[in-house]
């Protein structure tokens, strides 16, 4: 079992309804969950009587919309599913992938392919290993109709020998680019909480949180309890 929400402009904190996604919506979760399942949650209250209760394979519900960026919030543990979605995306066509964690596992995405060349081969990848470099491979990146996938933007932004200010300012410019490459695609950014828990670092996570117009908050479910045997 698990729960999804959604955090979106006209749609804070429900379930997406059914029919705006059959016919407005295009989905890019596949439902590849792990076996011990993924929590889809939103941090803040729900109004009463709200439904927010979904199955975990009701993944097609996470979706995106051209002229919109999507971001998801949670532990690197879901990025297989990420990478397959990504897979999935290039079976339709172009797809260019900025990795801010170093994230971008090609086994993974070969075998989410199956291993067709004519889909991987869609696939462009670019490396960020600097808050810097994140930067500039965002403002390099052209606003054409395909869609893009950021992942772990915020890890290089963890960097302490980088002043707080410098590195706010450059995640502002991010933002700023994500928003030009919206206005002709769809796309999804992943982040990752801190390992090292800071004031800074939260307020990196609260910056890209405000601005997204859609955003999900991911946890995985903990593995069920086995009874314990005296004998």
């Amino acid at each position: 079992m698990g729960v999804i929400s959604c955090r979106s402009r006209g749609c804070v904190g429900a379930a997406l309804p059914q029919r705006w996604l059959t016919q407005q919506v295009k989905s890019i979760i596949p439902p590849c969950l792990p076996r011990q399942g993924i929590v889809f949650i939103k941090r803040a209250g729900y109004p009463v009587g709200m439904n927010t209760n979904i199955e975990p394979q009701s993944t097609e519900q996470i979706a995106v919309r051209t002229g919109n960026w999507l971001l998801v919030v949670g532990p690197r543990a879901i990025c297989p599913t990420l990478l397959a979605l990504t897979a999935r995306l290039a079976e339709a066509g172009p797809v260019r992938v900025v990795d801010g964690g170093n994230r971008f596992n090609v086994y993974t995405v070969a075998r989410a392919a199956r291993g067709r060349s004519e889909v991987l081969n869609r696939i462009t990848v670019s490396r960020a290993f600097t808050c810097y470099q994140a930067l500039s491979l965002l403002e390099s990146t052209p606003a054409i109709q395909a869609p893009f996938v950021v992942l772990d933007l915020l890890n290089t932004f963890y960097d302490e020998n980088v002043q707080a200010g410098e590195r706010k300012r450059l995640l502002g410019q991010c933002l700023t680019n994500l928003d030009r490459l919206e206005k002709e695609s769809s796309g999804l950014v992943s982040v990752h909480p801190a390992a090292v828990h800071s004031q800074t670092g939260r307020e990196l996570l609260e910056m890209i949180q405000a601005a997204a117009r859609d955003s999900y908050h991911v946890q995985m479910a903990a593995p069920a309890l086995e009874p314990m045997r005296l004998f």
